[in-house]
């Protein structure tokens, strides 16, 4: 048995195909919600900026906690060394001591950097090199390494110290820095010393500088004469390594 189709049935058909393949289309497209490595949820969204109330409020109690004991220790050497010169070059050795710990707030001149992922009105969403466009952990050690190589004397990734024992790590869409820091792009660094000597040295064929502005990132540098950076907050207690007395 034959069907016929008329003008009519045959236009009617046509269209109906062609709003099947558009709604297809339309549902296959990725939504708002879609970013460069993966789909963020609100829940997800929510949960992080509790995290982050939640770590603002015990570093504020733990700064607090900190300047009301080292407000004490101050007063207690100050009376303390009055009476006594050798417990003012204690005094000294203690202060030099905890500069070199980190334990001490510093300024002096520097530079700025802010690293920030690449525009994404500047990525093709069908890419297959999309994780080279964001700002890794890794790309942020190379860049502290750097500052270390060309003698930055400290060093801050917004406004959280950097030492020898802090964490650099991925988290997810953010980068966990030191203790309790856990921060998203743009990240700025900031570092004490010769501005001349840390700005040259981003300058070489072989810098990170070179790598990640090749791949489109964001890096800005700029030389200032002051910068502020605050005293490292965080665990110095050692539970393994023991000193060595001279003569052992």
């Amino acid at each position: 048995m034959k069907i016929k189709l008329d003008k009519n049935n045959l236009l009617i058909t046509c269209v109906c195909i062609l709003f099947g393949c558009y709604a297809v289309q339309v549902f296959q497209k990725p939504g708002p919600d879609v970013e460069i490595g993966g789909v963020t949820s609100l829940q997800t969204v929510e949960k992080m900026l509790r995290q982050k109330d939640g770590l603002t409020e015990k570093k504020l109690e733990l700064d607090e906690m900190i300047a009301q004991k080292e407000k004490k220790l101050a007063v207690y050497e100050n009376s303390a060394a009055k009476n006594n010169d050798q417990l003012e070059h204690m005094k000294k050795e203690t202060q030099d001591a905890r500069w070199l710990a980190g334990l001490l707030p510093v300024e002096g001149p520097g530079v700025e950097m802010i690293l920030n992922d690449r525009k994404r009105d500047t990525i093709l969403t069908n890419n297959p090199y999309l994780d080279y466009y964001v700002v890794h952990d890794s790309d942020m050690l190379n860049v502290i390494n750097e500052l270390r190589e060309a003698g930055a004397e400290a060093i801050a990734v917004n406004d959280t110290r950097i030492m020898g024992n802090s964490r650099i790590s991925c988290g997810g869409p953010t980068i966990n820095v030191g203790q309790y820091g856990r921060f998203a792009p743009p990240f700025v660094i900031h570092a004490i010393g010769d501005p001349h000597a840390l700005l040259a040295n981003f300058q070489r064929d072989d810098s990170i500088y070179q790598n990640l502005t090749a791949w489109g990132l964001e890096v800005q540098i700029r030389k200032m004469d002051k910068i502020k950076i605050p005293r490292y907050l965080g665990d110095m207690d050692s539970k393994y390594a023991q000193a060595v007395q001279e003569g052992d």
